[in-house]
């Protein structure tokens, strides 16, 4: 199978993208906050047809933003920088957590260039967080508390994790920065499913892991969404179980028109 590794223009600077496979309706893999391309290596390995990996701004290989713009929103644009510059008319969109609100914003603005969405362990409308949960947030987020803020955020979410997989989760945290991270933190407290549904009427599914499911999870916002559920795993479902992913990924593709 080929692989490259490149470089494409994105909006507010150059963004790195793994470009794997030949032919086949394509798939694009958008991955979580903090994190970097890499997370989808065992899906890209297995697929046979083309499919890219890229890092969002600021995080991985990819530039910051001058201007600091690191909500879901915002990156939606890198989305549509990478397809229009490998020349991606339609394809698949699989985001994970953070990049599955990142993902259904590129829905909600592209909808004609999608022939099916794949929303990864991330829920639907948030409700609003009480004052003194949003004023913890914020004294969390600050430069002197930040490391142990996150740090606590993340270990309850890798329950279950290969070490593999916790180590490198973990790596890519404290090597991304703050800024980045909180900046897509805080868009998240604002996203809005139902301006995307509203929007996106293609094919959608949602894979999602039983220990973190919340009342907002599309299946239970929008009776009838179809979902897969994972149990014995992380957060980071496609790399401590990447078979059952894999399996789960090759379903929703097998109901899809080819191109």
């Amino acid at each position: 199978m080929t692989s490259t590794s490149r470089t494409v223009q994105g909006p507010t600077g150059q963004l790195a993208v793994t470009d794997t496979g030949n032919g086949g309706l394509p798939i694009v893999f958008v991955h979580s906050n903090a994190s970097r391309r890499e997370q989808w290596a065992a899906q890209q390995a297995h697929l046979k047809q083309r499919s890219v990996s890229f890092d969002l701004r600021g995080m991985g290989d990819s530039g910051l933003d001058a201007q600091g713009r690191y909500g879901a929103e915002d990156m939606a644009n890198d989305i549509h920088a990478v397809a229009t510059a490998l020349d991606l008319e339609r394809f698949v969109l699989v985001g994970h957590s953070f990049g599955g609100y990142v993902a259904a914003e590129y829905a909600r603005g592209w909808p004609e260039r999608l022939a099916g969405l794949v929303i990864v362990d991330a829920a639907g409308t948030m409700p609003p967080l009480p004052p003194e949960q949003l004023q913890g947030f914020h004294e969390g987020t600050r430069p002197e508390s930040y490391r142990a803020f996150m740090d606590a955020w993340f270990t309850p979410i890798l329950q279950n994790a290969k070490p593999h997989t916790h180590e490198s989760v973990m790596r890519w945290l404290h090597a991304t920065p703050r800024e980045v991270v909180v900046g897509a933190l805080e868009s998240m407290l604002t996203f809005n499913s139902d301006r995307v549904l509203e929007r996106y009427k293609g094919p959608l599914h949602t894979l999602v892991v039983d220990a973190f499911i919340q009342p907002n999870a599309y299946h239970l916002l929008y009776p009838g969404t179809p979902h897969t559920v994972f149990s014995g795993v992380s957060h980071w479902l496609m790399m401590d179980a990447p078979e059952r992913f894999n399996a789960a990924l090759d379903a929703f593709l097998a109901t899809l028109p080819p191109r």
